[in-house]
């Protein structure tokens, strides 16, 4: 495996998705970038090395060895790997195909990094805030409890047990993430896409909290939270929460459209279902403590900035 003598290392596994192409970016000079991944694509300046978690939770050797040599030595480990949330209605199938993934890659992670004799200084692993229990107005910092009797709840203890095995060996970073907007991901364009044609509106009531952030943070915070040697535990990777009525009439204003067609739950639930109380109806009034407690400085904690960003 060729790599930089003289940048430390980053491994990403999950590089692939938006937050994980966004990072690359962002990593660049500064980090000898590793990605693990299934495909043979080349990414120009980026270290690829192919994983097979299935295979590996399973007993392969070989692709264990691999994993471990990527990660020796490395600076920072980011696990954003797992099957998306939004690929399915999150019926019965889709939750255990969400779970198998995460667990697979955790798994694989864990008992690579166990091998090394100099392991990653610190381990990112990715959640989700949608794993938090429907809080009404209450604001959920990171005590908040986790939702074990839903879907994502389940989901989320899952993906974050990932590290679990290797605390003793690195440093840990949970990093729970809110819908993550930039003008190319799925769930802004969906989210745009009944404004631009001038039935946008509430959904449900309108009133419920959403946590969100925009790209650029998430990446920040991300790769301040690996270099940080003091941060260990829970992060709340949020911006300022807002009601969902509010982040479409922000996106309405910029666009000069009305906002004004709402959308009953009940015709949510018969397009998404699950999804839609999962995402889109639950009132999450997420905040990031931790973050702002000691020091990460947002570029866009307010919505009608990064609103305007998107949109520029």
């Amino acid at each position: 495996m060729s790599t930089s003598a003289h940048l430390p290392r980053l491994v990403i596994a999950g590089a692939g998705g938006l937050i994980g192409r966004h990072l690359l970016r962002l990593a660049e000079g500064r980090y000898d970038r590793i990605v693990l991944t299934h495909s043979d694509t080349k990414l120009p300046g980026v270290t690829s090395v192919r994983w097979d978690p299935r295979a590996a939770a399973k007993g392969d050797e070989r692709g264990l060895a691999s994993v471990s040599e990527a990660l020796e030595g490395a600076a920072g480990l980011i696990n954003l790997a797992g099957s998306s949330i939004s690929a399915g209605r999150l019926g019965a199938r889709h939750v255990a195909t969400l779970r198998a993934s995460r667990v697979a890659a955790g798994a694989t992670l864990s008992e690579a990094l166990l091998r090394c004799a100099t392991p990653p200084a610190a381990w990112f692993q990715a959640s989700g805030t949608n794993a938090y229990a429907d809080g009404g107005e209450h604001e959920l910092d990171e005590s908040a409890p986790i939702d074990v009797h839903a879907p994502l709840g389940e989901v989320g203890i899952v993906w974050e047990a990932s590290a679990d095995p290797v605390q003793h060996r690195t440093r840990v970073v949970i990093g729970r993430m809110a819908m993550v907007l930039a003008p190319e991901a799925e769930a802004w364009r969906r989210l745009l896409l009944p404004i631009r044609l001038g039935v946008g509106g509430p959904l449900g009531s309108g009133r419920q909290w959403w946590p969100w952030i925009h790209v650029d943070d998430v990446v920040r915070a991300i790769l301040w939270l690996v270099e940080r040697d003091d941060a260990v535990g829970v992060y709340n990777v949020v911006a300022e929460p807002v009601r969902q009525i509010e982040l479409t009439r922000a996106a309405a204003r910029r666009l000069r459209r009305p906002a004004l067609v709402p959308v009953p739950p009940f015709a949510l639930r018969i397009v998404l279902g699950g999804l839609a109380d999962a995402l889109l109806l639950a009132s999450l009034r997420v905040v990031p403590d931790r973050l702002l407690e000691e020091g990460f400085e947002f570029e866009l904690l307010d919505v009608d900035r990064a609103v305007a960003r998107l949109l520029a």
